[in-house]
């Protein structure tokens, strides 16, 4: 009888010892499984194709091999310039490898296609052919690259509400250039809570070069203070004796960010000074009355911070009326097709009108590259597009760059992984084959947060009520690579 209890006591010690050694392993398990998931690696490529080294698709930098995945087993991925990622701080459900297989890299934009700036979204049009010609060409590391483009009208409130259900659906490795500076400050905050890439945004807001507070997020494009910075340069070499400057822009955050971004410039520059500014409503019809108030100033230049058909109001009022400053524009104004060929209707050509360039149209008559711009134009005109359009244009030069982030984050520590993909957007050093001549894409970690810092102020010319003209030379390169720094060093040069 107590031999029979006995073995049947041994008998529960023993399972239970057992299932507590079974379900401490299950935990730990677990744990581990979890922490693979949130930190780890990226999945394996088992067939690669090289790519072609033929100047139509970017490489993966020497360099990137260096960073990535620490060594010491933390969460913690790296980059130059001081750039660092902790991943334990992500949601506990957040997969480092969300939206990436051994096949497939898909991303996610929100743009208008619909709505009255639905011409933005051929940016969308323009990213997906040239992705087509990288994935036709082998990829990234042999993965394919998807992009999912969600309209949302410019309206903010729609973006984030495209942004969060990408988000939650766990589909995507990041999202890439969002169109409008309201649309991503709308959304950078949940962003960066999640741990979702909101890279090159389509917006070139100075507050986006911001890695310390926004490691997540990448700004893009010549940013205001550099471009406005060029202007004020470029103004003090025409007017050395010093100059009055008007200004009209268009009431947004778009003309209020370049305007505070002159102003900035104007007080770093001696001899030049702001005497009026105008600023028109978006609904305006037309921008006649900030033009004439303008020119009442008798202001020396005038520098136009507009964006659409404003341009062109601006533009050609100027040049009926009386008043003959030197005219500056900015980017949104700087393209032929859509702000100067319409001027022609109106018997007016835009001769005159200085704007500055960091990178040609390919259908630019003075690009140099002419066999990027043919394989542009025949690749886009396949897929049914119109190469001439600025937009799609615009949409290769934003491709170019997540696809050399995605070439580095391939060859980083850990691979091809959410994690790499910021760091790799943080870290690269590039040039789109029709950049101008000495301005190239680079950005180091938290100590240069601005991609590109350098431009050219060309002059429109040539142009009749006939036909459109061109852009010339109108000074040398101004190149600032490196001098702003970040967002905090930018705010206290103010």
């Amino acid at each position: 009888m107590t031999s029979t209890w006995q073995r049947r006591l041994a008998t529960l010690v023993i399972g239970l010892a057992v299932a507590g050694t079974v379900t401490a392993c299950s935990h730990e398990q677990s744990k581990q499984a979890a922490a693979t998931k949130k930190c780890g690696p990226s999945p394996a490529v088992t067939a690669q194709s090289p790519t072609p080294n033929d100047g139509t698709i970017p490489l993966p930098s020497t360099e990137a091999k260096n960073w990535g995945l620490s060594a010491d087993g933390s969460c913690v991925y790296t980059g130059p310039g001081g750039y660092s990622l902790d991943l334990s701080g992500c949601p506990s459900t957040w997969d480092n490898n969300a939206g990436i297989t051994p096949g497939e890299i898909r991303l996610f934009t929100s743009m208008p296609h619909s709505g009255a700036l639905a011409a933005y979204g051929q940016i969308g049009d323009g990213i997906k052919t040239y992705l087509d010609y990288v994935n036709a060409h082998g990829g990234i590391a042999g993965r394919k690259v998807t992009l999912d483009v969600k309209d949302d009208q410019y309206q903010p409130d729609q973006t984030r509400t495209n942004f969060e259900q990408a988000v939650q659906s766990g589909d995507y490795a990041a999202s890439f250039a969002v169109l409008g500076s309201p649309n991503n400050l709308n959304l950078r905050d949940y962003a960066n809570q999640n741990c979702m890439g909101q890279l090159e945004v389509a917006a070139s807001d100075d507050p986006f070069g911001d890695p310390q507070k926004y490691p997540w997020t990448t700004g893009f494009g010549l940013d205001y203070y550099n471009e406005s910075g060029i202007w004020a340069s470029w103004l003090k070499e025409k007017f050395p004796q010093g100059a009055k400057i008007a200004t009209i822009s268009i009431g947004n955050a778009l003309g209020q960010s370049y305007v505070e971004g002159f102003k900035r410039a104007v007080k770093q520059t001696p001899g030049l000074s702001i005497v009026d500014e105008q600023t028109n409503d978006v609904s305006a019809p037309n921008v006649d009355n900030e033009v004439t108030s303008a020119a009442a100033s008798g202001a020396d230049a005038v520098v136009l911070v507009e964006a659409g058909t404003f341009c062109t109001q601006a533009i050609g009022a100027i040049e009926k009326s009386s008043w003959q400053p030197v005219v500056v524009a900015a980017q949104p104004c700087a393209q032929i097709q859509t702000t100067y060929a319409p001027l022609g209707k109106q018997g007016l050509t835009g001769n005159g009108t200085n704007v500055v360039r960091y990178y040609y149209a390919p259908s630019d008559p003075d690009n140099p590259n002419t066999q990027f711009a043919k394989l542009y134009h025949d690749t886009v005109q396949a897929a049914g597009l119109d190469p001439a359009n600025a937009q799609t244009a615009n949409g290769w030069f934003w491709a170019w760059y997540i696809v050399q982030v995605l070439q580095d984050a391939s060859v980083m520590k850990g691979g091809l992984t959410r994690a790499n993909i910021a760091v790799a957007a943080h870290s690269y050093d590039s040039t789109y084959p029709l950049m101008v001549q000495g301005v190239k894409g680079k950005v180091s970690g938290v100590e240069d947060a601005y991609p590109f810092e350098a431009g050219q102020m060309f002059t429109y010319t040539g142009a009749t009520p006939a036909a459109p003209g061109h852009f010339e030379k109108a000074g040398p390169l101004i190149d600032n690579e490196g001098k702003l720094g970040n967002w905090e060093k930018a705010q206290a040069g103010n």
